[in-house]
Parts: C-alpha cells; sequence; structure tokens
C-alpha cells in the first residue's frame, strides 16, 4: 500500500502529459457545421469506399476545413485536421444518442412523431437532419426491432 503512494508521487521525467487543446468556440462548431454541410464537403466525408484516393480525398477535405476554422477571426486556436475530424465525430455521435434517446422516450409514451425537442438541442437537431437518410440514425426500412414486444 505504502508502495503505490510512493510510486504515484515520483514522477519520471521520460513521461509527459499531452497539453490538451483548448474547447472549440461556439463560432468554431458553427463554422464547421456550415462547412461539413457543405453538399460536395459531406459527399467527400460520407463516402463509404476507403481506398487510397478517396482516403486522401478525405484528408485533404479535412485539411481544407481546420484551415478555414483557424482563420476565423474569432478563432481561438489554431486547428488540426484530426482535432476537426474528431470533433465532428463527437458531435454526431451526441446527436445520434439524441435522437436514439428520444425514440426511446416515445416508444415509452406509446408513439407520436419524432421531434427531439425534449432531448435534444438545435445544433443535435440540425446534425441529425444532416444524416436523416442514414441507416445509423435510422432504422434499417424493412428490418425488424428484436426489441418489440410479441417477437420472440
Amino acid at each position: 500500500m505504502a508502495s503505490q503512494a510512493d510510486a504515484s508521487s515520483v514522477t519520471s521525467p521520460e513521461i509527459k502529459r499531452k497539453k490538451r487543446s483548448i474547447n472549440f468556440s461556439n463560432t468554431e462548431i458553427l463554422k464547421l457545421e456550415e462547412l461539413v454541410k457543405d453538399e460536395k464537403t459531406f459527399s467527400i466525408l460520407t463516402n463509404k469506399f476507403s481506398n487510397t484516393v478517396n482516403n486522401k480525398m478525405k484528408k485533404d477535405m479535412w485539411t481544407k476545413i481546420a484551415e478555414v476554422i483557424s482563420a476565423q477571426p474569432q478563432g481561438i486556436a489554431v486547428r488540426t485536421a484530426d482535432e476537426c475530424s474528431n470533433k465532428w465525430q463527437n458531435l454526431k455521435r451526441e446527436s445520434k444518442a439524441a435522437v436514439t434517446s428520444e425514440k426511446l422516450e416515445r416508444r415509452k409514451t406509446g408513439g407520436g412523431t419524432l421531434t427531439l425537442t425534449a432531448v435534444a438541442d438545435e445544433q443535435k437537431v440540425r446534425i441529425a437532419e444532416m444524416y436523416k437518410d442514414s441507416a445509423s440514425f435510422n432504422e434499417i426500412i424493412g428490418g425488424l426491432d428484436s426489441d418489440e414486444a410479441g417477437l420472440f
């Protein structure tokens, strides 16, 4: 027990923690959303093929997006392509969670239309709208839900 306390209080000079980036500002997030929403950009970033040419196009597109966001007058930090890509994946994940939560809530109350207003904010609704035709945000047409009562 004492050896654990001693080991944690002694830090090795070789172990360096990565400096944490500054959080994205609201203006940066809105600009990211605007840039990804562009039809050409969206089609490149959501392309399912992962060959060398498509991966290069995606990487180049994220680099362009990072440059535009970093050039913002209200920009807080210089953003990399990986930071922008990770931020978008996180925003998309949060939106999907809000959609799922709303669907579960609606199922509890006996149905109704999907509004997302009770659970999600406007940004999550906008991102969910971008992916409205995606199977990851919606059910597969003609598919069965094993959670439905009476199937098994």
